[in-house]
């Protein structure tokens, strides 16, 4: 191999390690920037969107699911304290997050 083309080599393997790096810097501060109450929403509307399907028996198309997700979002970051006070009482058991969902409703 010429001299070359091991400078080539080294720095495409040097370009490639930094712009790797630079992503994967980008990607954690994204992560740690992201609101707690909405990292929370999106796990809560996740659950909701499996347990509406188990619930009703039936598969949702991706675009069903992505509606019934942004949905669930808008609610959840606006009425976020029932929601995830459930949430935060039963996880993410499908019955258990329905029925404490209906009490909270059924209290005001």
């Amino acid at each position: 191999m010429s001299w070359q083309s091991s400078q080539s080599i080294q720095f495409l393997q040097s370009s490639f390690i930094l712009k790797f790096s630079i992503t994967l810097f980008t990607l954690s501060l994204n992560l740690a920037c992201q609101d707690p109450v909405e990292q929370k929403c999106n796990q809560v509307c996740d659950i909701f969107v499996s347990c509406t399907e188990k619930t009703l028996k039936q598969t949702f198309s991706p675009e069903i699911k992505k509606q019934g997700r942004l949905s669930c979002l808008d609610g959840c970051t606006t009425h976020n304290s029932d929601i995830l006070q459930c949430y935060d009482q039963v996880g993410d058991s499908c019955q258990g997050f329905a029925t404490c969902l209906q009490q909270m409703d059924s209290l005001e």
